[in-house]
């Protein structure tokens, strides 16, 4: 599959089967987020796996997004390495952003993979680095919940082809 039919058949899935996600599977989605560009190359982003009942019950007593995923990556970002715009009078953080680059590209490796996924940012995130025991400097930025469609109900939303044109979504100056 060429790139652009690839991200085009993303989506967020909203209802997982029970099948279990395949090791090598995993693997290559991990692989892909710890290959992932960071700023200053700092990589920041640690990846908590969640595949056992007590780690996503836990994660499920404190968001719905989980979605009966049997595999939930919690992508996180230690503060204390992560790079910031300092010398621009900016409290930027890239962490958010490295982040959000690494899901990213686990979430297309996923696809790539046969596997859908969803990405979410529904919960609070200190009652999670929480529930994890995080060190404070280590940012939960988001969940990644990685599985198989349940074939009934799993598929994209009704809105997932809809797109604004593309002179509104981009402006040539």
């Amino acid at each position: 599959m060429d790139f652009i039919d690839l991200a085009k058949s993303r989506y967020s899935c909203r209802k997982f089967s029970e099948r279990a996600v395949e090791s090598e599977k995993l693997e290559a989605i991990l692989e892909a987020g710890r290959v992932a560009p960071t700023a200053t190359n700092a990589q920041p982003v640690t990846v908590l796996v969640l595949k056992s009942e007590e780690a996503l019950n836990k994660l499920r007593a404190l968001t719905r997004m989980t979605y009966n995923a049997n595999t939930i990556l919690v992508v996180c970002y230690n503060t204390e390495i992560s790079w910031k715009a300092k010398n621009y009078n900016d409290d930027f953080d890239a962490g958010d952003m490295d982040a959000s680059i690494v899901t990213t590209h686990m979430a297309l490796a996923a696809k790539n993979l046969g596997l859908d996924t969803l990405w979410a940012r529904a919960f609070n995130a200190a009652d999670v680095a929480r529930a994890f025991d995080l060190p404070e400097n280590v940012h939960v930025a988001c969940i990644l919940d990685v599985g198989y469609a349940d074939e009934e109900q799993g598929g994209p939303s009704p809105r997932h082809e809809a797109r604004k044109p593309m002179a509104e979504f981009a402006k040539e100056l």
